[in-house]
């Protein structure tokens, strides 16, 4: 368990400076303070593997591979009745990028990051830290744009895992 959270730690760093590289605006860290802001829009980034299942891009320290064409849901409960919700696509290599333009307030202690739907029926369960049913959003940083600032946010590594034995997943 020691070895997947230093991956997993890894990974979140490696997805941080992967936000810097895809982006060319600069990114400065400054923490989001509750209550109104300036910010004109929240990017949220992340990343979706299949656990134990060795296909394209099989990353063997962590035992999985990455998923392209996952939906990953973020909401917010600011409300009990009325929860704010986005989704998005996995791209290349499982990675995510949302932007939540319009921000009028955003606190990620509210919000969370859900894994909506694998394409693969042989790797289609959850598998969150802690026995939690979901993965919290952490703050990454503030970047200048053009139209104002962002902030931005990390889910994390987010995993599934097999469903049962099969030819391209190794259960252990």
């Amino acid at each position: 368990m020691a070895s997947l959270n230093s991956v997993l730690l890894g990974l979140i760093s490696i997805l941080s400076l992967f936000s810097c590289l895809i982006l060319s605006e600069e990114t400065t860290t400054h923490p989001l303070k509750g209550g109104s802001t300036n910010y004109t829009n929240v990017a949220i980034i992340g990343v979706v593997f299949c656990k134990s299942c060795k296909f394209r891009d099989y990353n063997s320290s962590m035992d999985a591979s990455p998923i392209t064409g996952a939906i990953v849901r973020v909401t917010c409960y600011y409300s009990t009745r009325n929860p704010v919700s986005m989704a998005i696509t996995t791209g290349k290599k499982g990675f995510f990028y949302l932007t939540w333009p319009n921000v009028v307030k955003f606190s990620p202690k509210k919000c969370r990051a859900y894994l909506g739907w694998s394409p693969f029926s042989f790797c289609k369960l959850p598998i969150y830290r802690n026995g939690s049913i979901s993965a919290p959003i952490e703050f990454n940083g503030v970047r200048n744009m053009s139209h104002g600032l962002q902030a931005m946010y990390s889910a994390g590594v987010l995993l599934y895992g097999p469903t049962a034995n099969n030819k391209l997943c190794h259960v252990p």
